[in-house]
């Protein structure tokens, strides 16, 4: 029956444009992303379906994720709402397919622990785990970063020996919470760059962001990632993700987090040198706490006052160019695909990002003039899975339902790496 409803989410190719160098080698690889229902958070919100059949909610739904996983036969499944309590059916399973995986828990809060997290399964005859940098999105003496919610990273080494990066995130479902969504995108994008580009030249390791990021098309976390850049004072709290038309008409102040305690500021997510960090740090306290011109009245001759602004004028930038997997236009519902259907809120708020080593040979990553010299791999989308329309999802039946064993679709991408210019 669930191949029946698979052949409908038939693959769409991307038409890449051929490799701008000649490359020795060439390694082919699919990845997945599914937040699969949390089974607690399901009896939670039972509320949220009331309209499906009881049945497709209990535990063994489960069993359907399963053969859907394995029918897709991705070579990387990056999971969302994954409880630890199923984590030995998956690795038995797919343990016998010739998977690996590694999971991160949601750290606990207030001795509480939590049931769910991320998980991340590879085929272990195409990559080899080097390192797991997965984290929770939590800090102590951080006011915005107070949420249970975890990041997978997780660096691995092709067949080639080429290297590549997989993250795998749940943001905050909150819509009136952007300023923690922010934070906590913040933090796994800094996590990210340290990792695969410390030195943020051009290029740069090849990365594969996954996940729920409870945020809708065109929004400003999405342009963040999209765009590298946002001006997050422009907007209220409830601007930010785009879920929900929340009424709101405070706008954001600048400076979400101290770059003294986090290490990092908004301008780059990161922090080049200790000088930096002292400047970033005493920038921030002056503008917090201190009086003076650079405080309190904006000099335009004043050089502190211009290193200053940097730091406070509310914008968060990266320097890593993100495309998605999928397009995303604002267009009616026979047509617009979609990533999840509760109730009657059909919207797409999963992603497949991943980074955009530009083709033309002129720009690399962050708007560089790309270098002859330029070594780093080259990834890129060759196809997509098709996802289901609002309207199809309709038809079908709410989710979870006979086919579908959670409620929100997955999403499968299929990348090419090209390595080892010569």
């Amino acid at each position: 029956m669930f191949q029946r409803h698979a052949l409908d989410r038939l693959w769409r190719h991307a038409c890449p444009a051929p490799p701008w160098k000649n490359y020795q080698s060439k390694i082919e690889f699919t990845v997945l992303s599914y937040n699969i229902l949390s089974q607690l958070l399901l009896e939670n919100n039972k509320y949220l379906y009331k309209s499906i059949p009881s049945h497709f909610l209990r535990p063994d739904r489960n069993e359907k994720i399963i053969k859907e996983l394995d029918f897709y036969n991705a070579d990387i499944v990056c999971l969302q709402e994954f409880d630890h309590q199923i984590r030995d059916r998956y690795t038995s399973y797919f343990g016998n397919k010739g998977y690996a995986n590694v999971y991160q828990r949601k750290p606990s809060l207030a001795g509480q622990p939590k049931d769910d997290g991320c998980f991340m399964m590879y085929k272990k005859e195409k990559f080899r785990l080097l390192q797991d940098h997965s984290i929770g999105l939590h800090h102590s003496h951080e006011k915005y970063l107070d949420k249970p919610n975890c990041a997978q990273i997780v660096l691995f080494q092709c067949a080639d020996g080429s290297k590549m990066c997989v993250a795998n995130t749940h943001l905050l479902y909150n819509p009136k919470r952007g300023d923690i969504k922010l934070s906590q995108i913040s933090l796994i994008l800094n996590h990210i760059q340290q990792l695969v580009n410390p030195e943020q030249r051009c290029g740069g390791m090849p990365v594969v962001f996954c996940g729920d990021f409870n945020t809708c098309p065109q929004a400003p976390l999405y342009n963040l990632m999209s765009q590298g850049c946002v001006k997050y004072t422009d907007y209220t709290n409830s601007q930010i993700s785009g879920q929900r038309s929340v009424a709101g008409i405070k706008k954001l102040n600048p400076g979400l987090w101290n770059p003294d305690i986090m290490g990092y500021h908004e301008h780059g997510l990161c922090v080049r040198s200790m000088m930096d960090i002292e400047r970033s740090t005493k920038l921030y306290q002056d503008s917090v706490n201190g009086p003076g011109c650079h405080a309190d009245n904006y000099n335009q001759g004043c050089n502190k006052c211009k290193q200053l602004m940097l730091y406070r004028k509310g914008t968060i930038t990266h320097n890593i160019n993100f495309k998605s997997a999928y397009t995303h236009y604002d267009i009616d519902d026979i047509t617009r695909e979609v990533t999840t259907y509760i109730q009657n809120d059909a919207r797409t708020v999963d992603y497949i990002w991943y980074s955009n080593h530009s083709n033309s040979g002129k720009t690399c990553v962050h708007s560089h003039e790309c270098q002859s010299s330029c070594s780093d791999p080259l990834l890129v989308l060759e196809a997509r899975r098709r996802l289901y329309t609002k309207r199809e999802l309709s038809q079908l039946g709410r989710i979870p339902n006979t086919f579908l064993g959670s409620d929100h679709q997955a999403l499968q991408a299929h990348f090419i790496m090209y390595s080892n210019p010569r």
